[in-house]
């Protein structure tokens, strides 16, 4: 993600959006699309996909619908290939 995006961090004010709109946000403040990395065609996490909120991952909880709050840290992690 860093690669593609050239940043490791993005700054989005995103108090009580959900981790989708706020992906949402992140793509259009990037000017970079790159939730196909993290989606699949149903718009839901692919397989290996790890998106974290203050350290939790989202699966664990609300998944994509998960909200966030000022001052919250977001950290993606797209699938690895590997073989």
């Amino acid at each position: 993600m860093r690669r593609r995006l050239r940043t490791a961090a993005v700054e989005i004010p995103g108090d009580g959006l959900t981790i989708m709109a706020l992906l949402r946000l992140a793509e259009e403040k990037t000017g970079q699309s790159f939730l196909d990395e993290l989606l699949d065609k149903d718009k839901g996490l692919l397989t290996g996909t790890i998106i974290l909120v203050n350290g939790e991952n989202i699966r664990l909880g609300q998944g994509l619908e998960t909200r966030v709050e000022a001052g919250d840290s977001v950290a993606l992690f797209s699938p690895a290939g590997g073989g």
